[in-house]
């Protein structure tokens, strides 16, 4: 009975681990902007990775270099205006947002190949 009771407390500590490193670091889903009309979709090499870190209030853009840089527009949903527009290498960095009010955000990333990459987030502070 033991084991099951410590099974059930590692279960629940391990979910609730999960939920904080979800809620601390969310994806933002990016999609390729100008992509062609194929059936088959494969992604540019130089396609980078960003998150959202509501603890450090940055947006972190992870890429592997495919890139010389990439300009990075942040495009306030409410005002339709760049309220962040700033370039950042090709291998990634962090772009803070804490001076951004609440709201609802896109982000515009470009590479140095022209390639277009588009996202959304919201900031929500407590």
């Amino acid at each position: 009975m033991k084991k099951y009771i410590i099974f059930f407390f590692l279960l629940v500590f391990s979910a609730f681990r999960m939920s904080a490193d979800e809620n601390s670091n969310a994806p933002i889903n990016l999609q390729h902007q100008n992509q062609h009309d194929h059936l088959e979709y494969y992604p540019p090499a130089d396609m980078p990775e960003a998150y959202f870190d509501s603890d450090e209030m940055e947006i972190i853009i992870e890429a592997d270099g495919f890139a010389d840089y990439y300009v990075v527009n942040i495009i306030s949903q409410v005002t339709m205006q760049s309220v962040i527009y700033t370039q950042i290498s090709g291998y990634g960095d962090s772009v803070d947002v804490s001076s951004l009010p609440d709201g609802y955000y896109r982000l515009v990333i470009t590479s140095s190949n022209n390639n277009v990459f588009e996202g959304y987030f919201m900031i929500e502070t407590e």
